[in-house]
């Protein structure tokens, strides 16, 4: 019994092996939401002024992306672009929104990339026809009121993931183009915490196991 749980065990581990991406995929599209950030930070920016704070978010940021299952689809990288400087007092959810998507089709253009920039319900989409296809969909978002997040702090959430709640954009919100303190909310920096206590014990193996192969020095080299 012991044996065919070992082989089970084995078995699983190589399909894992399959779906998951190379180490050098996720360095890749690191490089890729840097160089955006690097970009609204940059002097000419019309949103620099905001302190925008560009992050991953869904599987790249949770490390539970799979392989596309055919040459046609893209792997999804999903950003925050939350503008810190910026609250719902000062403009509507279409506001927010083109603000960020006119320096998303400027940063296109200047590297040269050739699929156009779409809009989505939520969010920009950046689409990469090169090496690795990959697409970025780029959500616009803003610090949530302190009055939300109170609210959340007498609900028995901690603070410090109270702290970390969006308000975000969706076109198909009645008053989207309106200001308004009823926006969309979301918290994926919470979540990405929640999921990683979560998953702690086994991440820290995984770890290990990737320092005993010699493909890190160091557990604390071994990115989450």
């Amino acid at each position: 019994m012991t044996e065919n749980r070992e082989q089970a065990s084995r078995l699983l581990e190589h399909f894992v092996e399959l779906l998951d991406i190379p180490e050098h995929y996720y360095e890749l599209a690191k490089r890729r939401y840097e160089s955006l950030a690097e970009w609204f930070h940059r002097e000419a920016s019309n949103i620099a002024r905001f302190d925008p704070a560009v992050y991953p978010q869904g599987s790249f940021r949770l490390g539970t992306v799979i392989r596309p299952l055919s040459d046609v689809e893209e792997y999804d990288l999903d950003l925050v672009s939350a503008l810190m400087l910026l609250s719902k007092a000062d403009l509507s959810q279409a506001d927010l929104k083109q603000l960020v998507g006119e320096e998303v089709r400027a940063y296109a253009r200047a590297k040269g990339v050739k699929e156009p920039v779409t809009e989505k319900k939520r969010c920009w989409r950046l689409d990469y026809a090169d090496e690795v296809r990959f697409h970025m969909d780029i959500l616009p978002a803003l610090p949530d009121d302190e009055t939300f997040k109170r609210m959340l702090v007498q609900q028995g959430i901690p603070q410090e993931q109270a702290d970390h709640s969006l308000a975000i954009t969706d076109k198909a919100r009645s008053n989207y183009t309106s200001i308004s303190d009823d926006w969309p909310r979301s918290n994926p920096k919470d979540y990405a915490l929640w999921f990683e206590g979560r998953m702690k014990v086994v991440a820290q193996q995984r770890r290990l196991a990737l320092v005993e192969k010699r493909a890190y020095c160091s557990v604390d080299d071994v990115p989450a």
